[in-house]
């Protein structure tokens, strides 16, 4: 009799669990996610590698981010659509914080070009002033 009522409690657990697991097929806002994609920048840095992507608003920001480049050379591709105001800066700065490289944006632009530099980089910096566009740019070490 205990084995019977045993195997039913189980059964009625384990279909409680499976019932309760069930895509319900609403999608759930996530506290501290922001939904708001203008002005928030996607990043990706890894080693000899570095993107950063952003739908940018009157965008004001300036943001430097670590970089492990081993090599003197990186292409650069750059990419600015949809311009209606503002501009950017692109700096590289070496570990004693020497700018190596600067180059401002103000218009739409496609490039990409090699960029040679005298030591090795470590550290990138954008600098948005008021920007409204789509913004992306790639640096890869080559």
């Amino acid at each position: 009799m205990k084995l019977r009522h045993v195997i039913i409690l189980c059964i009625i657990i384990g279909l409680a669990f499976f019932m309760g697991c069930q895509d319900s097929g609403e999608i759930t806002e996530i506290d501290g996610i922001n939904k708001n994609v203008e002005n928030s920048p996607a990043v990706a840095n890894v080693q000899n590698s570095f993107s950063i992507s952003v739908t940018a608003k009157t965008f004001n920001s300036a943001l430097e981010y670590p970089i492990t480049f081993n090599k003197l050379s990186f292409d650069l591709a750059l990419n600015i659509e949809n311009l209606s105001a503002g501009d950017v800066s692109i700096q590289v700065f070496n570990e004693t914080k020497q700018m190596l490289y600067k180059a401002d944006f103000s218009q739409k632009i496609s490039l990409a070009q090699n960029i040679t530099l005298e030591e090795k980089p470590t550290k990138v910096k954008f600098i948005f002033n008021s920007l409204t566009a789509t913004f992306s740019c790639a640096l890869t070490a080559k």
